[in-house]
């Protein structure tokens, strides 16, 4: 192939790809991160938020959920987020989807107005997310998800 050629084409292979990959980013290894919310919802004056009530699963992990509040807390103290159990301006739930042992095939973080329980964010994250706890992979997870929230 000429050498002006092959630089066309990587040039449109590569255009073709930041296409396909618009609304979503991608961490660690092959995770990939999707947001979505209200554009009505003015995230403007956030400042509180609580957890959901963790739903007991047959299939769930407590150290999984323990572990993704842990990271989930600090990256929305480093937003200036505060946790706050009495009227808390959001709730944040969490769901999973399970692979194997130690491993996640989705992760979802849900965030509802306190006030009226309706949904105006949601990230997910999917993909293998190791969850053992010499992988980065559940961290990256984490503070992917978190990483646009909230929404400027």
């Amino acid at each position: 192939m000429k050498p002006g050629l092959r630089f066309t084409a990587l040039a449109a292979a590569a255009v073709l790809a930041f296409a396909l990959a618009g609304g979503c980013s991608t961490y660690g290894s092959s995770i990939t991160v999707n947001h979505s919310y209200e554009p009505m919802y003015s995230f403007a004056g956030l400042k509180t938020y609580r957890w959901a009530e963790a739903r007991p699963s047959s299939w769930g992990d407590p150290l999984v959920e323990s572990n993704v509040r842990f990271l989930a807390d600090r990256a929305l103290e480093a937003k200036g987020l505060t946790a706050k159990t009495d009227k808390p301006d959001v709730v944040i739930s969490t769901s999973y989807g399970y692979g194997y042992a130690y491993e996640l095939r989705s992760l979802v973080v849900s965030v509802s107005r306190a006030d009226k329980n309706e949904l105006v964010w949601r990230g997910m994250a999917s993909g293998p997310i190791n969850t053992d706890a010499s992988s980065p992979d559940l961290k990256n997870a984490v503070e992917g998800i978190l990483a646009k929230f909230p929404p400027q």
